[in-house]
């Protein structure tokens, strides 16, 4: 081929974004015996390239001594027992973001051994809508993977530089090659043991620093959130509540008929009992003070105009991060409910109940989605109660156990809107809910302080990968400088 067809033919390959393949590449060890055009897009293989021409390169494999899928028992899994079990939307953003707790009572030995979590391990999320994502096991609290996770071992290198090389954009894209299936993208643990990890000496210290500082300040935020539910739970003379567990219960047809629902679940004791108590304490409803906003938004009406789009898992944190990446209206396939500055998101279904976050406001004026299964509240004019406060209430026991037996539906169970505006609100969280705005506040600040953080950490490690180790130790020093001394002076 001469030289000008030869340019002519390059240019043909990337205007189609098509990749040349020798047949020798096919046959390496990494290729995973796979043929397919997606394998060998452009993007995948200059990410694996950007990673493997480093100083100084290990294979996964060479750094944790295994890669293991945990095995499933069940997916039903209850509010408390003896085994802690995680799941694969706890996994996000290099954190852990332990929510309410999902266990298993009385597991199999079998179960006890090879799903059980150690300080050190990294867990990956190989399947689901949160494929991909990964970070670092730094509790001391037991923990068991679930069937969706991949655990990888304590290795030779810290789990907190591993696992933020693992959350960078490269390394995204190469975790994103190795998927396969249809419906669900998948993971197997032979690609994954073959991903390139580049090691950068000098920024192995700094970047463990950083992910440390970032999990203490999001344990000390959680603390706070702990310590304010309970002052809440005090405060009502409900921190002993217990509730009644009657072998059979009766009511009548006319309650059925109010109600609309004749199922067991929907007038379960302990949230009869729930009701009368927090009817006893209160004078008004959710409905009285703040109100549903049904607006809804069509990627199809969006003009091309990019927007953020939140899902359930975005409320892990109490609040809706206002600088997540936005979306191009395209890549969202169904419609959205219109969340504004200010307004909360209450989560409907079952998995996600204590999936509850304050809207905060942003600089750039994007307009924000979020998923239809959240119930987007909204205060009235002159409303007695901030958001902030009724965010304090909607997560503690009582209101969890009305909405836990609300729920309708069998494939994914949850409570209709009218549960969450007929919900009684305290006079006393009326009265004290300065206490509870401040709570929230501060640990929004806390938690912000963490992302950054881990922001840094990932954001230094690309640097490195695309320009140098110096210029990325330089950034990284000077973010942890800035956070640590924002900290001290609030």
């Amino acid at each position: 081929m001469s030289p000008f067809d030869r340019t002519r033919y390059e240019r043909l390959l990337e205007g189609l974004e098509a990749t040349e393949i020798l047949y020798s590449t096919l046959l390496l060890a990494d290729s995973a015996f796979r043929i397919d055009s997606e394998f060998f897009r452009r993007a995948f293989l200059q990410a694996k390239e950007q990673l493997e021409h480093q100083r100084e390169v290990r294979r996964l494999c060479e750094i944790s001594p295994s890669i293991e899928h945990p095995i499933e028992v069940t997916r039903a899994y209850s509010d408390d027992g003896t085994c802690r079990v995680l799941l694969a939307q706890e996994v996000r953003n290099n954190t852990l973001m332990l929510g309410a707790g999902s266990y298993l009572d009385a597991p199999s030995t079998a179960f006890t051994k090879k799903n059980k979590l150690n300080f050190g391990d990294i867990v990956l999320t190989r399947t689901g809508a949160n494929f991909g994502q990964c970070a670092p096991v730094l509790t001391d609290e037991t923990l068991f993977a679930c069937a969706d996770l991949l655990i990888i071992r304590k290795g030779s290198l810290p789990a907190e530089y591993v696992s933020t090389v693992l959350n960078t954009a490269q390394s995204r894209l190469v975790l994103d090659r190795g998927a396969y299936g249809m419906a669900q993208p998948h993971i197997a643990p032979t690609y994954l043991k073959r991903i390139p990890i580049p090691v950068f000496g000098q920024l192995i210290d700094p970047v463990k620093n950083a992910v440390q500082w970032a999990m203490r300040a999001r344990s000390e935020a959680n603390v706070a959130i702990e310590r304010v539910e309970q002052i809440l739970l005090q405060t009502l003379g409900l921190d002993n509540w217990t509730p009644p567990e009657a072998l059979s219960y009766v009511r009548s047809s006319r309650e059925a008929f109010a109600a609309g629902r004749f199922d067991a679940e929907y007038f379960h004791p302990a949230k009869v009992q729930a009701l009368a108590d927090l009817h006893a304490l209160s004078d008004v409803c959710v409905g009285d003070l703040f109100e549903s906003v049904r607006k809804l938004w069509h990627p199809t009406e969006a003009e091309g105009l990019p927007v953020r789009n939140y899902d359930l898992t975005d409320a892990l944190d109490p609040f809706l991060d206002p600088l997540k990446p936005t979306t191009a209206p395209g890549e969202i396939a169904s419609t959205k409910k219109c969340i504004a500055a200010g307004n909360l998101v209450v989560s409907r279904l079952r998995s996600y109940l204590r999936e509850i976050a304050v809207v905060l406001p942003s600089d750039d004026g994007i307009t924000a989605v979020a998923s239809t299964e959240f119930i987007i509240l909204r205060s009235k004019k002159d409303a007695l109660l901030t958001v902030e406060a009724l965010l304090i209430y909607l997560r503690s026991r009582l209101p969890q156990i009305v909405f836990k037996w609300s729920q309708d539906g069998s494939n994914h169970p949850r409570f209709d809107e009218h549960e969450l505006l007929n919900l009684p609100v305290p006079r006393a969280l009326i009265t004290g809910q300065a206490t509870y705005q401040t709570a929230v506040r501060q640990m929004v600040k806390q938690r912000q302080r963490a992302t950054r953080l881990l922001d840094a950490a990932k954001s230094a490690v690309e640097i490195a990968i695309e320009y140098s180790e110096a210029s990325a130790l330089a950034y990284l020093k000077e973010v942890i400088k800035s956070v640590l001394t924002s900290e001290s002076t609030v």
